[in-house]
């Protein structure tokens, strides 16, 4: 495909006509013409085709340029050494052509046809004519290397600024599905308390009830015994006490995404609340998650140490983490009681609302969980690692 000179940039016109106009001008001075308005009309002639090369339709162009550069060899025969700076500026025209042997032949044919015309004169002449050609295209042809630097460059920067503006859609996005699997988790987590609440504290405030009223009828009969029933009226109404504070405090604990859910901080605040030994392992480079797997991670965590505490009754729990190329794994462990075998066969069943959750959670970013129930008691979560142009 061939360029038009209208692809030249603003500078190179200015250069190409003034190589025309102003040797031009100065040859009137210099050279002594019989006839002016003839070499007006010649030039007139010149600067014609020059501008028809930057008007014309393809493949035009290219008949245009070779028109000039024959033209402008005839105009050095006939008008002196002056207009060789004209043959320059036909020089600046043609070797932008897009085709890349037309430019080669075409230069080749303008300096045969410039040396067929300087040929009459002396040899220094044609010494001075040849050297000012090559010098002319040898800086052209920096100027067009240089030229098509900045063209790639501003290439390059377009690219740059297309991709900059697709990594914030893919960000927004990746915030967006943060945000639904943080909403999602909390939903679950709300149905799981309201459970809770139902479930242990609602039957435990039955039970309370129903001793209450035996403890009414034992009291004045049997003093002691009714007394004991009072003990452990107290001993569940302290256990509902803790339970609800529990459930309020998980409530009311609504973490911003940056920094909140930290599983180191999660074990401190665990370590602190009840006493146990807590201790936070890392293997592999920590490199940043993605928002949507830090919600799933620190859940996931929170859930299992809440287990094995309430079921377990643990005194140590740790969580490891390990990182590798293409997953994330994070094991929960304790050194509580093992389950035994109905709750077994809970566990391969489905587990409970709180290890099902767990597995939703995972599995919506798609991860898996795994429940080691051999000594130690550990929760295995695995989160597939997703690299740049795998979530499209």
């Amino acid at each position: 495909m061939i360029q038009r000179m209208n692809d030249l940039t603003r500078e190179l016109r200015i250069l190409r006509y003034g190589l025309l106009i102003i040797p031009a001008v100065l040859s009137v001075y210099v050279y002594d013409y019989p006839d002016y308005g003839l070499f007006t009309f010649y030039f007139l002639m010149q600067l014609l085709l020059a501008t028809a090369a930057a008007r014309l339709p393809k493949p035009f162009p290219a008949l245009a340029v070779t028109l000039e550069l024959l033209y402008s060899a005839w105009m050095c025969r006939e008008y002196g050494l002056l207009m060789i700076f004209p043959a320059v500026s036909a020089l600046l025209c043609y070797s932008r052509l897009q085709s890349k042997a037309l430019p080669v032949l075409l230069t080749g044919l303008h300096l045969i046809a410039l040396n067929a015309a300087f040929s009459p004169l002396a040899l220094q002449y044609l010494i001075y004519m040849n050297l000012t050609f090559l010098l002319a295209a040898g800086l052209n042809e920096l100027l067009r290397r240089a030229g098509r630097g900045r063209e790639d460059t501003l290439f390059l920067y377009d690219e740059l600024r297309k991709k900059h503006f697709e990594l914030d859609e893919a960000r927004s996005r990746l915030l967006q599905f943060a945000s639904q699997v943080e909403n999602a988790a909390q939903a679950e987590e709300r149905v799981r308390i309201s459970r809770q609440l139902h479930d242990d504290i609602g039957h435990r405030l039955i039970r309370v009830k129903m001793m209450v009223e035996a403890a009414i009828h034992t009291l004045p009969g049997s003093p002691e015994a009714g007394m004991g029933m009072m003990g452990q009226i107290r001993d569940q109404l302290a256990a509902s006490m803790d339970d609800m504070r529990t459930a309020l405090r998980q409530v009311n604990h609504a973490p911003q995404l940056e920094g909140a859910y930290a599983l180191d901080r999660l074990l401190e605040e665990t370590g602190r609340d009840t006493g146990i030994e807590t201790s936070y392992q890392v293997e592999g480079y920590a490199y940043p998650l993605y928002p949507s797997m830090q919600v799933v991670l620190y859940k996931n965590a929170r859930e299992a140490l809440t287990n094995a505490l309430r079921h377990g009754k643990a005194t140590v729990v740790w969580i490891s983490v390990f990182y590798s190329e293409r997953e994330v794994v994070m094991e929960v462990g304790n050194n509580g009681l093992l389950p035994e075998e109905d709750q077994l066969r809970r566990l391969h069943a489905g587990g409970g609302m709180g290890l099902k959750g767990m597995n939703e959670r995972t599995s919506l970013v798609g991860g898996t969980l795994e429940v080691r129930a051999g000594a130690p008691f550990t929760v295995v979560t695995r989160l597939p690692v997703y690299r740049q142009g795998e979530l499209k």
